[in-house]
C-alpha cells in the first residue's frame, strides 16, 4: 500500500539558479544574498495561493519550490527577472509527481517533478537559455519553451526606463497614470510603449498565460482524477 503522506498527484517544481555567482566579491555577496532572500520572501507571499511547498534557498545561489498550478508562471517569471537585477537567473520547471511527502517548504522533497526541473536547469546552463525552461510537460515542452524564449528575448531589450513603464502598466496603471507617476508627459509614455513593442508583447504573454492555465492545469486535474479513481 502506498504511503498516504506521499503525494502521487502531479505538481510543478521550479528551481532558480543565480548565474556566475562565484564572481561576486566578498564585499558584494552579503547585499546580493540579502536581496536574493528578499526575492524568495516576495514570491512566497505574493503567490501563496498557488504554492504547494514554499520556496526556499537550498544553496547560497539557488532556490526551489513546488507549485500546485501553472497560473502564476508568467507573472512569476517577470518578478524573478526584474526584482533581482543583480544577476541573471536560470529557471527550470519540471512537471511530475513526488516520491516524498509534501513539506511546508520545498526541502527534502524528491520525485520526477524535481528531476525534470533539475534537468531543465542543466539545459538552461548548457544552452544559455533564459526565460524559463520546461521539461516533463510532454508535447507542450516545445511550445512552452518557444514562447518563453521569444518573450525573454523581447523583454531583455527593454531599457531601464521602459522596464519601469512596463512594471506600472502590469500593475494596472493607465498610460496617463504612469506618466504622472514618473513625472513625464503622456506623449513620452506613448512613444516608449510603441518603441518597446509593449502591446505585441502583452498579446504574446497572454497567449502563453492561457496555454499554461488551460492546458497545464487541465493536465493536473486529469491526472489528479486518475489517481482518485485508482484508490
Amino acid at each position: 500500500m502506498a504511503n498516504p503522506a506521499v503525494r502521487t498527484k502531479p505538481c510543478i517544481a521550479l528551481i532558480a539558479d543565480m548565474v556566475r555567482s562565484r564572481e561576486l566579491s566578498r564585499v558584494q555577496r552579503p547585499k546580493v544574498q540579502e536581496r536574493f532572500q528578499d526575492l524568495v520572501r516576495y514570491l512566497n507571499k505574493t503567490y501563496s495561493r498557488n504554492i504547494l511547498s514554499r520556496f526556499v534557498i537550498t544553496l547560497g545561489d539557488e532556490f526551489q519550490g513546488l507549485l500546485s498550478s501553472a497560473t502564476p508562471i508568467p507573472d512569476m517569471m517577470w518578478d524573478i527577472e526584474h526584482r533581482f537585477p543583480d544577476r541573471n537567473l536560470r529557471v527550470g520547471m519540471g512537471f511530475g509527481a513526488l516520491h516524498t511527502p509534501v513539506q511546508k517548504v520545498a526541502i527534502n522533497v524528491d520525485g520526477p517533478a524535481l528531476h525534470f526541473a533539475r534537468a531543465a536547469i542543466q539545459n538552461a546552463h548548457e544552452k544559455r537559455r533564459y526565460g524559463g525552461v520546461f521539461l516533463g510537460f510532454g508535447q507542450l515542452d516545445l511550445v512552452l519553451n518557444g514562447i518563453a524564449r521569444i518573450l525573454w528575448f523581447h523583454r531583455s531589450r527593454f531599457t531601464k526606463a521602459q522596464l519601469r513603464i512596463a512594471e506600472l502598466l502590469r500593475q494596472g496603471q493607465s498610460q496617463s497614470g504612469a506618466a504622472e507617476e514618473l513625472s513625464i508627459t503622456r506623449q513620452a509614455i506613448s512613444k516608449h510603449v510603441v518603441s518597446m513593442g509593449w502591446w505585441p508583447y502583452t498579446e504574446a504573454e497572454q497567449a502563453w498565460r492561457i496555454l499554461l492555465e488551460r492546458y497545464i492545469n487541465t493536465m493536473i486535474e486529469k491526472q489528479n482524477a486518475s489517481h482518485q479513481r485508482q484508490r
